[in-house]
């Protein structure tokens, strides 16, 4: 599968998979989509962001459901080039129309999604947001519970005529959700639970954008002590913010980013779940983990033995020693839209070269591209003492 498919969506030929029991209720949890990236200020690799996307619509309609969730970060900031909003919005009308309004898009928006810029300065809120333009098309429904409220007032019935609301019902699933709460959202937590109404005739689900502690090494997050109160009224508690998937209790759901949005993602596991509600008694759910077709990528280690004295002899070495291991590989080729082709990680250590050969990343990164099949370099140089400890790391 390529990347180009984004140019040309054509969701009305996919192969729809029957339906294996018709008393149950099935939808996507998908986030951190990330749309607008310019990663590596590559066009390329904006595209597989899009492309990541329309695979996950496809496959909506592939499997039928009733509904998609997006837990935040669908955008990666308030930054976006005319042309890749475009594609999105032309993605988004398609779906509507091939699935004839059947299957609702429904979103909260993420720190990401209310950023200014995706560089270089802290989010502000300023009340705009991609989403909500796409709201105001009526191609998502987006959920904003007014948390100055009282608890039970926060959760007004979401209204299609001014598209706006905290909570919505599909068939017997009513699915509650708020905007990105800031980096302290505990405070919120008690609110969230008294404005959710215990009904054992509904399945429950709570949309949110925050990441559980102790899910990722050295990244804040929510105490799990103080989500467990939400469990007696929230049946599936869908999250966004952390691109790792992991889920807790059969409960707590993170499906990860759906395309590598930067260097340590394409380590991670991520994707989306799809998931089947059924009741007999009482609810069960299904949850099936997806990988979608992303962008692969590559570590290159190349260790200088001696110290180089011109530049043009230090880049003739690297793009040498890496033909030699990328001839190890025949089937990939040079068409950086086939997602096949890597993003490469360069490690470059050893003996550090002579001061009048300082490494230009721009001009080495051209040169490998225009040398070898992939879509772009990240070029880090590592010439200390502490190279045994790097490589331990890596």
């Amino acid at each position: 599968m390529t990347s180009a498919k984004v140019f040309d969506p054509n969701l009305e030929n996919l192969t729809i998979i029957p339906c294996d029991n018709k008393h149950s209720i099935k939808f996507i949890h998908a986030s951190d989509i990330h749309l607008g990236s310019h990663q590596y200020r590559n066009d390329y690799r904006a595209n597989d962001f899009i492309f990541a996307f329309e695979e996950i619509l496809s496959l909506a309609i592939i499997h039928q459901v009733d509904f998609l969730l997006l837990g935040g970060d669908v955008f990666t900031s308030l930054e976006m080039l005319p042309g890749k909003l475009t594609k999105i919005v032309n993605l988004l009308t398609n779906f509507k129309k091939v699935t004839k309004n059947q299957i609702l898009i429904i979103a909260i928006e993420g720190n990401h999604d209310i950023r200014k810029f995706s560089r270089g300065q802290r989010f502000k809120q300023r009340g705009q947001s991609w989403l909500k333009l796409l709201a105001s098309l009526g191609l998502i429904i987006l959920l904003d519970a007014d948390v100055e409220l009282p608890p039970d007032e926060m959760f007004k019935e979401y209204d299609f005529k001014a598209r706006k609301g905290g909570k919505i019902r599909i068939k017997n699933v009513v699915i509650y959700g708020t905007r990105y709460l800031g980096q302290n959202p505990e405070e919120y937590l008690l609110k969230l639970n008294n404005g959710i109404v215990k009904d054992d005739d509904f399945f429950h689900i709570l949309l949110q954008h925050f990441g559980i502690k102790g899910q990722m090494e050295h990244v804040p997050g929510v105490d799990y002590r103080r989500i467990q109160m939400l469990k007696e009224r929230v049946n599936y508690l869908a999250l966004g913010h952390f691109h790792l998937q992991f889920i807790l209790d059969d409960w707590i759901f993170n499906p990860g980013s759906s395309e590598a949005a930067c260097s340590s993602d394409f380590s991670f596991i991520r994707g989306i779940f799809l998931v089947s509600i059924t009741k007999n008694e009482i609810y069960t759910k299904c949850v099936k983990k997806i990988r979608l077709p992303n962008r692969t990528s590559r570590w290159e280690h190349i260790y200088f033995k001696t110290e180089f004295r011109t530049k043009e002899k230090m880049y003739e070495c690297i793009i040498q020693k890496l033909k030699k291991s990328f001839e190890l590989d025949k089937n990939l080729d040079f068409n950086p839209s086939n997602i096949q082709t890597p993003v490469l990680f360069l490690l470059l250590k050893g003996k550090k070269p002579f001061y009048r050969c300082k490494i230009d990343k721009k001009e080495l990164t051209q040169l490998i591209c225009e040398n070898l099949p992939v879509v772009d370099v990240r070029i880090y140089q590592k010439f200390s003492d502490f190279l045994k400890t790097l490589d331990t790391f890596i």
